[in-house]
């Protein structure tokens, strides 16, 4: 791709596309010399020790590549970059940050369009091939938009070249970003389950006895959220390593698979505080299911419906049969409904209804899950009384 967009970019004249610059901003003078010392052969390097003096920098300096330490006074590196990311979303970020900033990572993918993080101390190597891979990032999106602006200008006609375009800028990025975060949730997961064995002797002994049924309640229903997680955190390092989400088909019934996401989200204090209506129609047909990617999915759910949702309101919970066949799950809550702005794009990956707090993929992994299972997802505004999320699973020809 990036030679056909060379030849397209020689072809009609688009311009100068790289600067060959890297901006570096930390705190500690020390790094920046290593940083320099590294990357000054290749490039031209810019250091500034402050996000604000890094700002003006950008506002004046053609610039490719900014690699920000996340911690520093003032401003960390996300707020730098998404500062930047104004008036320059042509510029890529690489931010420097410590294993324990990963949560403020995954939300910087959406909010700053954070190219990569690399964490520290940081490996030489790997900084250059960031960097490498960051600048041909650069290359590609100033030469779309390049080509884009020509192809507008030049021809209405050709609207569904700018489309492809469009959608070959944003599948980039996409990629980058489902890279980024199964690096990250493969971290977590090793680290989790590592936790989980040492809980599992917890389990053992409370199971025992000699606790109370209040306390061995706790124990489970905790367990049981601890290894939904972990389920969902491989489930998005599998998707992020190969695109496809892998299911484990076998007969089950769809009530359980109700019961046992409530029972997960009983750990959320938020959701206790929500008034539950549970309904589980009698006599269910069995489907063809893996209860623990079905239980993800609609755990996804009933949590979106609790962040819409106020102390008090209520949320329905159901699994039914459908008139022409087969079996759907759905999840009713009685909020604002979803933003118009966002409706058509709502099972898309990274778009999320809750702004900053949140990656924009339970929706998107929801939709997976029900299209890997045959069936599908769909919204239903109820005119501004709440939303309706329902995922449709068809059931065997021999149920």
């Amino acid at each position: 791709m990036q030679e056909s967009l060379r030849l397209m970019v020689e072809r009609y004249d688009v311009g100068r596309l790289l600067s060959r610059s890297v901006l570096m901003v930390d705190d500690e003078p020390e790094n920046l010399d290593v940083l320099e010392a590294l990357l000054s052969d290749e490039y031209v390097v810019f250091r500034a020790d402050s996000a604000a003096e890094a700002f003006a920098i950008s506002q004046s300096q053609p610039i490719d590549v900014i690699i920000a330490d996340q911690r520093m006074p003032g401003m960390t590196g996300v707020e730098l970059l998404e500062k930047v990311g104004i008036d320059h979303p042509d510029i890529a970020g690489i931010i420097l940050t410590a294993y324990t900033d990963s949560p403020a990572i995954m939300s910087a993918i959406n909010r700053a369009q954070v190219f990569r993080f690399l964490t520290k101390p940081f490996d030489a190597e790997l900084v250059l091939r960031s960097v490498v891979e960051a600048s041909d990032h650069v290359y590609h999106h100033r030469a779309i938009a390049g080509l884009v602006s020509l192809v507008t200008s030049r021809n209405d006609d050709l609207a569904k070249a700018l489309e492809d375009l469009r959608a070959a800028q944003q599948g980039l990025l996409h990629l980058e970003r489902l890279g980024t975060m199964g690096r990250l949730a493969s971290g977590v997961t090793h680290d989790l389950r590592n936790f989980l064995m040492g809980l599992s002797y917890l389990e053992v002994e409370v199971e025992s006895g000699g606790v109370s049924d209040e306390i061995r309640e706790s124990v489970q229903i905790g367990l049981s959220g601890l290894r939904n997680l972990l389920a969902t955190l491989e489930s998005m390092n599998q998707f992020a390593r190969s695109g496809r989400l892998g299911v484990a088909l076998g007969p089950i019934q769809p009530a359980s698979v109700v019961r046992d996401a409530v029972t997960v989200m009983r750990m959320d204090m938020e959701f206790r505080r929500r008034k539950l209506d549970l309904r589980l129609q009698p006599d269910l047909p069995e489907v063809l299911g893996d209860p623990r990617k079905l239980t993800q999915a609609l755990v996804n759910l009933i949590r979106n419906a609790v962040q819409a949702t106020q102390h008090g309101d209520l949320l329905i919970v159901e699994a039914s049969r459908l008139p022409e066949g087969g079996v759907v799950l759905a999840v009713e809550d009685s909020g604002s409904g979803v933003l118009p702005e966002i409706r058509e794009s709502l099972f898309q990956p990274f778009m999320s209804s809750k702004g900053e707090g949140g990656m924009g993929m339970g929706l998107y992994m929801a939709r997976l899950v029900a299209e890997s299972h045959g069936g599908r997802i769909e919204c239903q505004d109820l005119g501004g009384r709440g939303t309706r999320f329902e995922v449709f699973l068809p059931v065997p020809d021999t149920a």
